[in-house]
């Protein structure tokens, strides 16, 4: 196969690219042209090996005048995405082409990370099957999910929206020390463009037409990608999380090499969460470089 090549974005062949990312057998919606181009405001580039058949997208960031990878929030994994299996040398190649930039962190997808084992740090990802009947996915549920499903209250309604603008109202009023309103935002831009794609799905718990919770999700190339959540702490939680949760898997359950992607989590708390719906870990790798590792992962 042809040399590892640099390309900017601005001279990146979109459909080529686009085309090699679809037919990926690692896709991510990360690495979307239209995603990253939101998240970065399209300072990224891409390293492309032959005619598109493998690409690698790099998501830049400057500051004081210093050029340097930065992974942004939303986009929890990237990596070397290829429609057929390549080999170990040509994968140590696109890493070595990695390793010359000043990496601030850049996360290798699961793919990626169980066939190369990549430089870096294992982070934990959760992902659930959905391949199966909802009544024998909700069997898996641990003893105290299954417990907090419980039928909520008349004047609570569930149901699916495409609107962002009360789910980001909420996001930025409950969550100010989370993000900034920049991040909040972009998370909106991306909602849009989902909904307009007819891949974005909210599921929400509603009370007198306002919003109490809701989850945000983006369904494409069999993965459910779990990616925004907000929740009106002045209301007492009756499980709201719980509940859309066990609706969005019994909506998308039975589906043929389906997976939800919960996005995983290195709180505590949060893994537990997730692990309840007996979601399994898989790992992703955080990789820096050195000149950053004085800096908290």
């Amino acid at each position: 196969m042809s040399s590892i090549r640099k390309v900017k974005r601005k001279n990146l062949d979109l459909e080529k690219y686009t085309r090699a990312l679809n037919d990926s057998l690692n896709y991510r919606i990360y690495a979307e042209v239209w995603y990253l181009d939101i998240l970065t405001d399209k300072k990224w580039e891409c390293l492309v090996c032959g005619d598109y058949e493998v690409i690698m997208p790099i998501p830049l960031q400057s500051k004081f005048g210093i050029r340097f990878v930065l992974q942004p929030i939303f986009c929890q994994q990237l990596g070397v995405f290829y429609k057929d299996e390549i080999s170990e040398e040509l994968f140590s190649k696109f890493e070595a082409k990695l390793h010359k930039y000043r990496v601030r962190n850049y996360c290798f997808n699961e793919e990626n990370t169980e066939r190369f084992n990549p430089k870096g740090k294992k982070k934990t990802n959760h992902v659930l099957d959905l391949n199966l009947p909802y009544e024998q996915l909700r069997k898996n549920y641990n003893r105290n999910r299954r417990r907090k499903l419980i039928p909520m209250p008349d004047f609570y309604v569930l149901k699916l929206s495409d609107t962002s603008d009360d789910f980001i109202r909420l996001f930025k009023e409950e969550y100010p020390d989370l993000m900034s309103d920049k991040w909040a935002d972009k998370l909106q831009l991306i909602m849009k463009k989902a909904f307009e794609q007819n891949i974005g799905y909210q599921c929400r718990v509603e009370g007198d037409n306002q919003l109490i919770a809701g989850l945000f999700y983006i369904k494409t190339h069999r993965r459910i990608f779990q990616l925004g959540a907000a929740r009106d702490k002045n209301i007492s939680d009756i499980g709201f999380f719980t509940i859309i949760i066990d609706y969005t898997i019994n909506l998308f359950s039975n589906s043929k090499d389906y997976k939800f992607d919960f996005e995983g989590s290195s709180v505590p708390g949060v893994a537990l969460f997730n692990e309840s719906f007996g979601a399994e870990k898989k790992y992703f790798t955080y990789y820096q470089s050195p000149i950053f590792n004085f800096l908290k992962t």
